[in-house]
């Protein structure tokens, strides 16, 4: 797997910058909404209309149906120019179609990078590799918080899309000097795979513990500023808290995953999130109890997607990319509705409400994953 080296540390490095774009929103949601000048819901359009955008991930695959490299320069494409127009704009407008754009393109370079690696790796060892670029989701959050603070804090919200929009463009001239070409059947997305029963109840499992973990997400800056009156630069070091139990769940997941069986790694990792949304609506009230109650939270969100990923890539193995689209379309369509309705819900219930409900749906989850999904021969 010597081979594998320089692709998968371009697409991990690659995906902490993009992750970096697409999750300094959270913490920084009442920043940027004072930086556009609209209420912190309106901003909440942004977070919405940018998931919702994932839904058309399968349609972005099919343009680059010849070759996985070329949808992964693609999805690049469309985030660097997405992260341009937000900052170059400095306008609620200009930043709804820049979210657009990256909303297409994130989602979209996630499939082609695991399409690329999984088309390459044994599924018995595939959680380890997929689960070395999902820790630069948690990266997002460990570094790319505290930087993009400190650049918001300094600069104006503006000034991390601008950041990002360079280190994308960067990474797109890398891309065709990194990664392979097409190879017969390499990538290939297939037919519209038909769906079995376990494929079409993953893709709920999905679309449920993704909308679970958004509702309580998407409100993350609101509650710590309201709640308990936390500056800008301590959000970014809540966040990096956050984004350690992160990358906590996501480097078990590397080392145990492949052992213990996916299936069973997701269930545990359900469990773990059903625990910690409990524990923010019972200890949520301060700041410490808060922080532990969401780190528990997330850890157990990081083991479940991050098993869930290589469970899901031998689902539908004829038509991997095609299935893998279909996985972000659930994701997105979840985050879409999350973002619309977490606001609503904290406005109304305070954090106790979002939590409570997430557990409610990590719960449903956790209910087919254990009666109707079987683990893969």
């Amino acid at each position: 797997m010597r081979r594998l080296a320089a692709p998968l540390g371009f697409l991990a490095a690659t995906r902490l910058v993009l992750n970096t774009g697409y999750r300094l929103v959270y913490p920084f949601l009442p920043a940027i909404s004072r930086g556009l000048g609209v209420s912190v819901d309106r901003a909440g359009l942004l977070v919405s209309v940018r998931n919702l955008a994932g839904a058309a991930t399968p349609v972005v695959v099919a343009a680059g149906r010849h070759s996985t490299r070329i949808l992964i320069a693609l999805a690049i494409t469309l985030f660097a120019l997405g992260a341009a127009i937000t900052s170059v704009t400095s306008a609620f407008w200009g930043a709804f179609a820049g979210f657009i754009l990256m909303g297409l393109g994130k989602p979209a370079f996630d499939v082609g990078a695991m399409t690329y690696l999984a088309d390459r790796t044994p599924y018995e060892r595939r959680a380890r590799y997929l689960a070395t670029i999902e820790l630069t989701w948690a990266g997002g959050l460990l570094v790319g918080a505290p930087v993009s603070g400190w650049l918001i804090d300094r600069f104006g919200w503006e000034a991390p899309f601008w950041l990002i929009a360079v280190l994308a463009g960067g990474a797109l001239v890398l891309c065709f000097r990194l990664l392979e070409g097409a190879r017969p059947g390499d990538g290939s997305p297939g037919a519209v795979p038909r769906l079995n029963r376990s494929a079409r109840l993953l893709l709920i499992v999905f679309l449920l513990f993704s909308l679970a973990a958004e509702l309580v997400f998407v409100v993350l800056g609101s509650w710590l500023e309201i709640e308990f009156g936390l500056t800008i630069i301590e959000l970014g070091v809540f966040a990096a808290v956050v984004g350690f139990s992160e990358l906590s769940g996501e480097g078990l997941t590397l080392l145990f995953a492949d052992r213990v069986g996916k299936r069973n790694a997701i269930m545990i990792g359900i469990g773990v999130a059903i625990t910690g949304f409990v524990a923010i609506t019972l200890i949520g009230g301060s700041v410490a109890g808060g922080l532990a109650a969401a780190a528990l939270a997330f850890l157990g969100f990081e083991i479940t997607i991050v098993s869930a990923l290589p469970f899901a890539s031998e689902m539908q193995p004829a038509a991997r990319s095609r299935y893998l689209g279909f996985i972000q379309v659930a994701m997105a369509s979840a985050r879409a509705v999350g973002a619309l309705a977490g606001n609503p819900l904290f406005d109304a219930y305070g954090i106790a409400g979002n939590a409570g409900l997430a557990a409610v749906l990590n719960l449903a989850a956790l209910v087919l994953v254990f009666r109707l999904i079987p683990e893969h021969a």
